[in-house]
């Protein structure tokens, strides 16, 4: 990728990293709506005035129907995001992408560690919040590239090709952004469309989309938490199996691990199945199993106080998100939801959970939607706050020994906060002030 005349459009931290990337060996044009990232950089950049340019590197969260993208599409200028600039430039030959609309980040982040744990060199980063294009850089050709991949990243992919590309799920969400669910569904596809027969593709078939998608994809190897009869990984009562080549391998009890809930023995599975098609073998892959404890702001553990237990799930940014932390506590539930509105639907969340849920307790810009759904349909009492911070105070004042404190909000972080980090951190600080 060298001697191309390239337009960085966006200049958040993923157009920053892409013109460090290639700024040494093209000519750059920058453009971005908000004039004043501009200002910072235009005296070493020239500003986008129409030139003719060989393509445009777009920031993930930019709809491609905003700005001047249209125009561009028109004459055909090719769209491409970071995954794709990274995968055109690096050296490395192990690209492992991982997408879906929840259990990506886990599963990330697990098979990171499983690979440092069998004695891989690798590095992983993407939508999980290291930018993918400074390690695209870094990777030589034998080390493993571990990548969480967003919709908006895949949507504007064009020869990205995974050694190994993992499908944790494919549900309904950024429709504000992607139009449909079908177009939704088509930009998560996109993870294993250029692969060749000699890539692996994992699907987790627990989940009907992807299920529909493997009797398809013949090089497909299949995760479920129920017995399956082809190559992947699975459950059988408490066991989980590894079978691949037509050889299975016992990988151990599902009891012994220390991760809840049954999302995540699927993203155990992936994980586990694609470090150990890489060659790590099952006696690693089952020590670093035995002691990983997940990630920040899924299912966190924070504390507990009085007999109250507090978990921050922040990353459930969408219905289904919340749907899975639900359903991974046995108690009586004081759960914490609302952000900004993705479009998504709450009404067969809170269907399904009404009975658990002790009270919700509803924020920000969706507040008044998931009152109104959620009262319809039977959950008991909602209250109503502005912001997560009053929420939370009253959830901590009102929950009792035997219960639990959730956040699970169901929605993007986008009203209030610049990210699920940020509004994930703040209630554990809420929390633990109170009782420091």
């Amino acid at each position: 990728m060298n001697n191309k005349k390239i337009l960085i459009y966006g200049l958040g931290t993923t157009g920053l990293s892409a013109i460090d990337a290639l700024k040494d060996d093209n000519i750059l044009y920058v453009y971005d709506d908000d004039k004043s990232r501009v200002d910072l950089i235009e005296e070493e950049f020239p500003f986008y005035n129409g030139e003719d340019v060989d393509f445009v590197v777009k920031s993930p969260g930019i709809p491609l129907d905003s700005g001047l993208l249209p125009e561009l599409t028109e004459k055909d200028v090719p769209i491409i995001s970071d995954i794709e600039v990274a995968y055109r430039l690096s050296a490395c030959e192990n690209f492992i992408a991982i997408t879906g609309t929840n259990g990506k980040t886990t599963t990330t982040d697990l098979l990171y560690h499983l690979l440092i744990d069998g004695g891989k060199v690798a590095y992983v980063g993407g939508n999980i919040g290291v930018g993918v294009l400074p390690l695209a850089k870094r990777a030589k050709k034998d080390d493993y590239l571990v990548i969480e991949c967003s919709s908006f990243q895949l949507e504007t992919t064009l020869e990205f090709r995974p050694k190994v590309a993992i499908l944790t799920n494919v549900t309904e969400d950024h429709l504000d952004h992607h139009k449909s669910v079908e177009a939704y569904r088509k930009s998560k596809e996109k993870v294993f469309a250029s692969q060749r027969d000699e890539d692996v593709l994992i699907l987790n078939i627990d989940d009907p989309y992807l299920a529909m998608i493997g009797e398809e994809a013949d090089h497909a190897l299949v995760v479920s938490t129920t017995p399956v009869q082809q190559d992947g990984a699975y459950k059988d009562q408490d066991a989980l199996y590894l079978s691949y080549e037509g050889e299975k391998a016992f990988l151990m009890n599902r009891s012994d691990m220390l991760l809840v809930g049954d999302h995540n023995v699927r993203n155990a599975l992936e994980a586990a199945l694609c470090a150990y098609v890489l060659g790590v073998d099952v006696a690693s892959i089952k020590n670093t199993l035995m002691n990983y404890r997940g990630v920040s702001h899924r299912m966190e553990f924070v504390d507990s106080f009085n007999g109250v237990d507090y978990y921050n799930d922040s990353k459930g940014t969408n219905p289904d998100s919340t749907d899975v932390a639900l359903a991974s506590l046995s108690k009586p539930i004081h759960l914490l939801a609302g952000g900004f509105d993705k479009g998504s639907d709450f009404k067969s969340l809170f269907e399904k959970h009404a009975p658990a849920i002790a009270c919700l307790y509803v924020y920000g810009a969706t507040k008044a939607i998931i009152k109104e759904e959620a009262l319809e349909v039977g959950v008991k009492e909602v209250k109503e706050f502005e912001t997560m911070k009053e929420a939370t105070e009253a959830a901590m004042d009102r929950a009792v020994a035997g219960e639990a404190v959730l956040l699970s909000p169901a929605c993007a972080s986008w009203d209030q906060f610049p990210n699920y980090e940020v509004r994930g951190d703040e209630f554990k600080q809420i929390v633990r002030e109170r009782w420091s």
